[in-house]
């Protein structure tokens, strides 16, 4: 890994503070009970999340927290995408705008 062209960091409080925001949106917007809205929230949230983590991540050197919040952004976006593809609630995940399980519809999610 060549970190030459890089700065040290010296915000790391933005490391610290997307990552308690992402772990705040999942919580808040893709938690048991969902809604479209929710999830189009989270789905906004997380990729202004992506796009300032990015940034940071190619103008800094790479640390472990760093890395560690891009894997993470990398799954909650995983996550939403699967929850607004499912049309239907389905044990413990609930949709306001879908109360029903629908038959036809059970079966693994593929993302």
């Amino acid at each position: 890994w060549d970190d030459s062209g890089t700065e040290r960091p010296q915000e790391w409080v933005l490391v610290a503070h997307n990552r308690e925001e992402l772990r705040r949106v999942m919580w808040d917007y893709v938690g048991i009970v969902r809604s479209r809205l929710r999830l189009e929230r989270a789905a906004r949230r997380t990729r202004l999340l992506y796009e300032e983590t990015e940034d940071f991540y190619r103008r800094t050197r790479v640390s472990t927290g760093l890395c560690e919040l891009r894997n993470m952004i990398a799954v909650a976006y995983l996550i939403i995408r699967s929850a607004q593809m499912r049309r239907e609630s389905r044990g413990l995940h609930y949709m306001l705008d879908y109360p029903e399980p629908v038959e036809d519809e059970c079966r693994p999610t593929l993302v």
